[in-house]
């Protein structure tokens, strides 16, 4: 009877290990990413809607413009055009009370009339998803989506070690927002 007690207290002890195994790693994980990049106006066709622009790598790049860009005849050569990218991913364990159904929202505003061309616009976009498998080998992680598809994506090296942490079936609530801004700089001289 004392061995059958001391094997069932082992058993306790190995199972409560496991289960403290299951709950360590990150419950959530975030990356954040801002691009900026400046180019030069070398020429302005407002008629045809074309700009033409070297970029800081002395790169020439050719640009059609829609007619939603507002106040293109202010554009000169020589004018420095400023592009802000903006993304952040955040992910963490869904409770059982998260609703699956994708949110988003959408923003976008542009340079009143008059001014210098500019534009800016946004997204933010929340989902629950499903995990379903991660391959450290690849970095890949396969997970269903709320209409059931399934997905892939290779996880950027900040988000690993959460990936790593998941099982099949846990839910990820994932927020993605996204912003682009495009300006021209104020030049002194």
């Amino acid at each position: 009877m004392l061995k059958h007690i001391g094997l069932t207290f082992a058993a306790a002890l190995l199972l409560a290990g496991c289960a403290e195994t299951m709950e360590t790693g990150p419950k959530s994980a975030e990356r954040e990413n801002l691009v900026v990049r400046k180019a030069v106006v070398q020429t302005v066709d407002v008629e045809g809607r074309q700009v033409l622009l070297r970029g800081e790598s002395g790169r020439m790049l050719s640009l059609d413009i829609g007619p939603e860009v507002r106040n293109l005849d202010q554009l000169e050569s020589g004018d420095v055009v400023r592009l802000e990218y903006y993304e952040s991913v955040a992910v963490k364990m869904a409770d059982t009370s998260t609703p699956g159904e994708v949110t988003s929202v959408e923003i976008a505003d542009r340079a009143p009339e008059g001014e210098k061309p500019g534009i800016a616009a946004g997204s933010a976009v929340n989902l629950v998803v499903t995990f379903v498998s991660y391959d450290p080998e690849t970095s890949v992680v396969t997970f269903t989506m709320p209409d059931g598809t399934v997905d892939t994506t290779i996880v950027k090296p900040e988000m690993r070690a959460f990936a790593e942490a998941r099982r099949p079936g846990d839910r990820v609530d994932v927020t993605i927002i996204r912003g682009v801004a495009i300006s021209i700089e104020e030049t002194t001289g």
